[in-house]
């Protein structure tokens, strides 16, 4: 079982981690394409119609996520496209392709180049794992209101945790290529 809050907690941070990677990937369309193109996993004449679905597949999940209907679905769905993303991650690394734009939305599409890295690809894994925590049954408590004020820390929290992360691996990466420049 898990706890009410702790269930809330997860549905609003994925709904705002999804609603803000889409806004970044709308807002910077042309980066996100070049990004998506720069993965070389789709051929030209579907980066277009790709790059217009997934912001709005994320958008949906987010907003799914606050309403709270079929979170079992919406939590599956996301740790899929989580998964997703992880993959074409892993195969460019694989490939020996590391320096080209995450297109993550807190990376290449905000206008920060993040480059591909193993790191990327544990956390939008750990992402996926930590949404289908919320598939697990809630305990039946109602929720107090020092529960409201917990929930506003913890996403803070969350919200600090992941720019923490997002900037660390930055700078791993960034550190890395120092490195390889003197070597």
């Amino acid at each position: 079982m898990i706890d009410p809050l702790f269930r809330l907690v997860i549905a609003v941070a994925c709904a705002l981690l999804l609603l803000l990677s889409a806004w970044h990937k709308v807002a910077a369309r042309e980066r996100f394409i070049a990004a998506l193109g720069d993965y070389r996993l789709l051929p030209g004449s579907l980066l277009r119609p790709t790059a217009a679905l997934i912001p709005v597949l994320e958008a949906s999940l987010g907003l799914a996520w606050l309403t709270g209907h079929e979170i079992d679905t919406v939590a599956v769905l996301t740790a899929g496209l989580l998964a997703l993303y992880a993959c074409a991650i892993a195969i460019n690394l694989w490939r020996g392709r590391v320096h080209i734009s995450c297109g993550c939305g807190f990376g290449g599409a905000a206008g920060e180049d993040q480059p591909l890295s193993w790191w990327l690809v544990a956390r939008n894994l750990l992402l996926g794992a930590l949404a289908v925590l919320a598939t697990l049954p809630a305990a039946s408590r109602e929720l107090g209101r020092y529960d409201w004020l917990t929930l506003a820390l913890a996403l803070a929290a969350c919200g600090l945790l992941h720019a923490g992360v997002s900037q660390l691996l930055r700078n791993g990466a960034a550190i890395s290529s120092w490195r390889r420049l003197r070597d």
